[in-house]
């Protein structure tokens, strides 16, 4: 069960972070009418606040009537990852981690998706609020998105990026013996 711990995490940071910035959209008080945090960017325009809520996939691709469909796959792929990763010792620290990850960005916007689905609490959709770029209007990422979203990216790339650097490692240790067994010959 620890192996699920950044999973909750992440699940609490995700909507947490997302039940407040609604209500501060929805109370009118931060942001304006396109969503947009009243006080402005923050870091020098490196992060901006800006309330959307995404009825589609990811970077807003739409799903048209297809979102129950959506859902359900979403919800097959969030038990296969958590069943894999449960079931699964073969693991390393790295892997288990970086899995954990994913499963609770999948699961923090899954809780978003079914809300809108079943219109439940006013959801429109996946609430994305992070808008980051290198200055206040231009050269901006052009996707908003949330912490679930940044934690299923960045245990994707943990996960790969170990899975690449291992397969190469053992590569890498089986040259070096054949060298080593054909120096002594």
């Amino acid at each position: 069960m620890a192996k699920l711990i950044p999973a909750y995490i992440i699940v609490v940071l995700d909507q947490f972070s997302k039940l407040k910035v609604k209500s501060l959209y929805e109370s009118g008080k931060l942001f304006n009418e396109s969503g947009e945090l009243f006080n402005g960017p923050i870091l020098g325009g490196l992060l901006k606040f800006r309330f959307y809520e995404n009825p589609g996939l990811a970077f807003g691709i739409s799903v048209g009537n297809l979102g129950w469909l959506l859902f359900i796959i979403t919800v097959l792929i969030t038990f296969y990852i958590l069943y894999y990763l449960l079931r699964t010792d073969d693991f390393g620290v790295c892997e288990s981690f970086a899995l954990s990850l994913i499963l609770g960005g999948a699961v923090g916007n899954l809780i978003d998706r079914g809300c809108a689905l079943f219109n439940l609490f006013g959801y429109n959709g996946v609430i994305d609020f992070i808008d980051i770029g290198i200055f206040t209007h231009s050269f901006r990422w052009p996707y908003i998105f949330n912490i679930a979203d940044l934690s299923v990216s960045i245990g994707i790339i943990i996960f790969i990026t170990h899975s690449f650097l291992n397969s190469n490692s053992d590569e890498l240790k089986n040259e070096i013996i054949d060298e080593l067994n054909n120096e002594k010959v």
